[in-house]
């Protein structure tokens, strides 16, 4: 409610907004559903999308902007296009956790594709069924180990800015002076 409110006075006043997201979606449980958080980002949303004055949105070092998160604050939704989105080089952000994508993309199947590539015996029928429940109990967790670091490298502010979620990356030591020169 703060923040929605905040926007709403700043954007009265004609004022640029920073924001500096570190911020994680809706889960969508009772909590939530009883503070309202779904009510309030719809407004964060109403307020952004018609914001004139400039709004810089910055994810910091180590920073995570998630789920609906994202979606509350994405430059896209300003019709004046005045917003941008910027990120440290330490920062992530994304739809979904890495361990969440890799829940969805990379069932059992593909796991055992996976430990077939790195084991010679494996899927060939030359192992009894306790060789391979051994073998799929100590590959298994480091192909879907590999797959999480995979899915991590998607998130990265490198990734962010080749398919133009954010228009810049910034180290947090020269922001400062880099969001002073654009706003004079």
């Amino acid at each position: 409610r703060k923040t929605a409110d905040s926007l709403d006075d700043f954007h009265r006043e004609r004022l640029p907004c920073f924001i500096i997201a570190n911020w994680r979606g809706f889960s969508g449980g009772m909590r939530d559903m009883y503070d309202e958080v779904m009510k309030f980002g719809a407004s964060i949303v109403d307020n952004l999308r018609v914001y004139t004055a400039p709004v810089f949105i910055y994810i910091p070092p180590w920073g995570e902007l998630r789920g609906g998160a994202w979606v509350v604050v994405d430059p896209v939704i300003n019709h004046q296009g005045v917003a941008t989105m910027y990120a440290d080089p330490s920062a992530r952000g994304g739809i979904l956790e890495p361990s969440g994508i890799v829940e969805i993309k990379f069932r059992q199947d593909d796991i055992k594709k996976c430990i077939s590539r790195h084991h010679a015996g494996y899927g060939k029928g030359d192992l009894s069924a306790v060789e391979v429940k051994k073998v799929e109990s100590e590959l298994g967790p480091l192909c879907r180990d590999s797959a999480v670091h995979f899915a991590d490298l998607h998130d990265t502010p490198g990734r962010m800015l080749a398919k133009s979620c954010i228009t810049e990356i910034i180290p947090w030591q020269q922001s400062r002076r880099i969001f002073h020169s654009k706003l004079v």
